[in-house]
């Protein structure tokens, strides 16, 4: 039995991953909720019981940029603080962004995160895996806020002519395949990083 705790279980990501997990009678589920965050108790609470903490809250947009980073940046703090207080070592699975590499504010936030899982973990000989994810769409994805894959098809279906504000190419993951790697990432191997887009290429 694997107990597993999914931050953003309620997102788009988490709803996805847990909906599938679930089906699985050897994982237990560690309950969280977005407001441990900011109560230290309920947080080493939810730590100290996970084998595995997939780490998916945090903030995908706003009409205020540094909120993006600020949050981001907070809450993965929040959970190498709790890490910390309780001496815990869950193999940790993060996941951020192929934006990394184009600074902007989203992708500075992901990387920094990702950067202080992977140093957390080196400094605590604890495993962590860094997934470097583009973009996904599936089923439930919110317009305006998880794809433009989203955007458009709710544009097109409300007769609305959808708008293309940045003309680039763009990596996409369905959402059962970015699920179906991470199910297959819940196990004991040390791999760092992750690039995942139609192949996963390990780095050990």
């Amino acid at each position: 039995m694997r107990k597993i705790g999914i931050t953003g279980v309620n997102g788009f990501f988490g709803q996805h991953l847990f909906n599938t997990l679930s089906q699985n009678e050897n994982n237990i589920f560690i309950p969280f909720q977005r407001n441990y965050f900011d109560n230290e108790s309920k947080m080493d609470d939810f730590v100290k019981n996970c084998d595995v903490i997939v780490h998916l809250a945090g903030l995908n947009r706003s009409n205020h940029e540094d909120l993006i980073y600020e949050i981001n940046i907070s809450l993965t703090k929040a959970l190498i603080s709790s890490l910390e207080r309780t001496k815990s070592k869950p193999h940790i699975i993060f996941t951020s962004s192929t934006q990394e590499s184009l600074k902007n504010v989203y992708g500075e936030s992901k990387k920094i995160s990702r950067l202080l899982l992977n140093d957390w973990s080196l400094s605590n000989n604890s495993i962590f895996t860094g997934l470097i994810v583009p973009n996904v769409f599936g089923p439930f994805g919110v317009p305006f806020y998880n794809s433009f894959i989203s955007t458009f098809s709710h544009q097109l279906t409300n007769n609305e002519i959808p708008e293309i504000k940045i003309d680039n190419e763009v990596n996409l993951i369905y959402i059962d395949e970015l699920i179906s790697e991470i199910i297959n990432i819940i196990n004991p191997k040390n791999y760092e990083l992750f690039l995942i887009f139609n192949k996963v290429y390990f780095i050990n």
